[in-house]
């Protein structure tokens, strides 16, 4: 008869697995705040560069990831009244409107000025860039590559969520409705990634939504471990005999594509027929740089 024990599956949220060298890194690096680009494009009106290279200019329909904007433009969706209605001033500076600063503006009587960090975190901003891939920002911050350097988290507002000067108000985005919370795209529900781990909105562990469940399925002699992510996140497999013992991969790295919800598995050759116990859990991995 064939041993086919029934593995434990045991499932740790994968930002708890930092190296202690990672966080040592990261204390000597906080005090470094500093923006590599200041500002969403170079004072040129015609010049493309700095955020504009890759999003285009914030008047016109340019989306890295096929976002629809309402009339085509980014400029409308954010200050437009049926859309987010967001005041001037949070976002500008007096005799230099046409180009925001992505740290500061003018601000209003509500809120100080932050620019554009009002509403997106910069260390969110940074991680979500390296966890797709974009290595533009890392000649001048260093430890883009961290899990560990968006602090906020998801369910955080940022400071100009929930004001008088803007209608955003939910970063979670917990409503598929148009034109509230934050979705004031056309034709989908996404919202953003605030915190950087490419988990956006309702899929983030943040929101008390834990999309990574494993499943097990004994096929013959194997074993497939199945679980839910999101795209864009790169992840791997780990197992274990023992929890007082450390976990070891499985296989190599797995990548995941597209945006939203998505199902991976891992088929362990001649796992069903294993005499011990064993614990799983999936690793949150950024891709190296």
């Amino acid at each position: 008869m064939k041993n086919t024990q029934k593995a434990q599956l045991r499932i740790t949220n994968p930002l708890w697995t930092i190296q202690a060298g990672v966080v040592l890194l990261i204390i000597v690096l906080a005090g470094h705040s500093s923006f590599a680009y200041e500002r969403y494009k170079n004072n040129a009106e015609d010049d493309n560069s700095n955020c504009s290279l890759c999003h285009g200019d914030f008047k016109d329909s340019t989306s890295t990831k096929g976002s629809v904007f309402p009339s085509g433009n980014k400029h409308t969706m954010h200050n437009g009244a049926s859309y987010m209605d967001t005041e001037c001033d949070l976002c500008h500076t007096s005799g230099d409107s046409h180009n925001p600063y992505l740290g500061s503006s003018d601000g209003t009587g509500n809120n100080s000025g932050m620019g554009c960090n009002g509403c997106h975190n910069a260390k969110g901003l940074r991680a979500h860039h390296v966890a797709n891939g974009i290595t533009l920002c890392a000649s001048c911050h260093v430890h883009t590559n961290d899990v560990s350097i968006a602090t906020v988290p998801e369910n955080v507002k940022p400071p100009y969520y929930g004001t008088a000067d803007t209608n955003v108000d939910n970063p979670l985005n917990a409503v598929a409705a148009v034109n509230v919370n934050e979705n004031w795209t056309i034709g989908d529900f996404v919202g953003t990634d605030n915190d950087g781990d490419n988990l956006y909105d309702m899929a983030d562990f943040d929101g008390g939504h834990p999309f990574i469940i494993a499943t097990s399925e004994v096929i013959g002699n194997d074993l497939q471990i199945k679980w839910a992510s999101a795209g864009g996140r790169c992840e791997i497999l780990q197992q274990t005999d023992s929890l007082d013992s450390g976990f070891s991969d499985i296989g190599s790295v797995v990548t995941n594509s597209g945006v939203g919800v998505v199902t991976n598995n891992v088929t362990i050759v001649g796992g069903a027929t294993s005499p011990t116990n064993r614990f799983f859990r999936v690793r949150y991995t950024y891709p190296a740089l």
